[in-house]
C-alpha cells in the first residue's frame, strides 16, 4: 500500500520508536515503509496500535528512543583510541624518534603550513589536544553528540561524517583567519557532530519555516553554551564544525530518506575510513618531518 509521505514518516517514526528497523521509499508517487521479513508482523501490529490509540487525537508520534548500545559503544571507542592516542603523543618514544614537540609541529592546523600545503594538518590536527581535561572534554561530549547522530544516520557513517565535517571546518577555519592561526582538538569535529543533528531536524521538522529552522538555532545555542568560553576556544573552529556538519548532514539525510540507513557492512567500512584517514594523515605529517 502507497502512502503520502507525511503518514509514511509518521509510521516510521512509531516503527523507529518500538526499535523496528525500516526504510522508506518511493513507491510511484507514494511512499511505503519497508521492514525485515522477520518484523513485518510485528510492525503492522505496533502500527495498528498506534493508530487505534491516536485514531481521535492530534499528538505528534512518540520521538525516537535515546541511543542504545550499538550506537553508544562504536562512538565511544572512537573516543577512547582518541585518549589512547593522546596518551601517545605527549610521551616521548626515542625508540621512533617521536617527542611531543614534533607531533605537534608536525600536526597542529597551523594555518601558515596548510596554506603551504600541508594539507595533513586538517586531519591530524583533530587527534591533538592540550592536556587531559581538554581530551576528556572532547571525548565525552563527543561520544554524546556521536551517538545520537547514529541514531539517526547508522555508526559508521555518522563518525565519519563528523569527522569530515571537523576537517572542513577546520579548512574554513583556516581560509577565514589565516596565520599566524594554530588550533588542535576534536572540539571542531564535535560540533560537526552537532551540525549533523540540526540537519536531520530540519529535515524531519513539519509546521512551516520557523519550526524547521528550531533545530538550527537549537545547535547554536548549544555552540553558545559550550563552544563560546575559556581563552583558549577556538569559537571560529566550532562554528565553522558545526556549519559543516549541517552542510554534510542535509544531503546525507536527504539520500538516506531514500535508501535507508547504510547495511551493516557499509557502516563497517565508513567507521573503517574514519579511523584510516587520521592516520594515513599522520604517516604524511611525519614522512614530511625534517630528518
Amino acid at each position: 500500500m502507497c502512502l503520502d509521505s507525511e503518514t509514511a514518516r509518521l509510521f516510521a517514526l512509531v516503527l523507529e520508536a518500538r526499535r523496528i528497523p525500516c526504510r522508506l521509499r518511493r513507491a510511484g508517487l507514494g511512499w511505503t515503509v519497508q521492514v525485515r521479513r522477520m518484523d513485518a508482523e510485528r510492525a503492522a501490529r505496533e502500527v495498528r496500535l498506534w493508530r487505534d490509540e491516536n485514531r481521535e487525537k492530534t499528538a505528534p508520534p512518540p520521538p525516537p528512543p535515546l541511543p542504545g548500545a550499538t550506537e553508544i559503544v562504536p562512538a565511544a571507542l572512537y573516543g577512547l583510541a582518541l585518549a589512547a592516542f593522546h596518551a601517545f603523543s605527549i610521551r616521548p618514544h626515542p625508540s621512533l624518534n617521536l617527542y611531543p614537540l614534533l607531533m605537534l609541529e608536525q600536526g597542529s592546523a597551523d594555518a601558515g603550513p596548510i596554506l603551504s600545503g600541508e594539507w595533513w594538518r586538517l586531519a591530524t590536527s583533530l587527534t591533538l589536544h592540550a592536556d587531559g581535561p581538554h581530551i576528556l572534554g572532547n571525548v565525552v561530549v563527543g561520544t554524546l553528540f556521536v551517538s545520537l547522530a547514529c541514531r539517526r544516520l547508522g555508526c559508521g557513517l555518522a563518525m565519519l561524517l563528523a569527522f569530515l565535517g571537523g576537517v572542513l571546518g577546520n579548512l574554513c577555519n583556516t581560509l577565514a583567519l589565516g596565520p599566524p592561526h594554530d588550533s588542535i582538538g576534536f572540539s571542531t569535529a564535535v560540533f560537526a557532530a552537532a551540525g549533523l543533528l540540526a540537519a536531520q531536524g530540519v529535515l524531519e521538522g513539519r509546521g512551516g519555516l520557523l519550526r524547521t529552522l528550531v533545530p538550527v538555532g537549537a545547535g547554536l545555542g548549544l555552540l553558545a553554551m559550550l563552544g563560546s568560553g575559556g581563552e583558549n576556544t577556538d569559537l571560529g573552529a566550532h562554528l565553522f564544525g558545526f556549519a559543516a556538519g549541517l552542510a554534510l548532514g542535509l544531503p546525507a539525510g536527504l539520500v538516506l530518506r531514500r535508501t535507508g540507513k547504510p547495511p551493516a557492512w557499509g557502516g563497517f567500512l565508513c567507521w573503517c575510513a574514519a579511523v584510516l584517514i587520521p592516520a594515513l594523515a599522520w604517516i604524511w605529517a611525519l614522512a614530511a618531518a625534517p630528518s
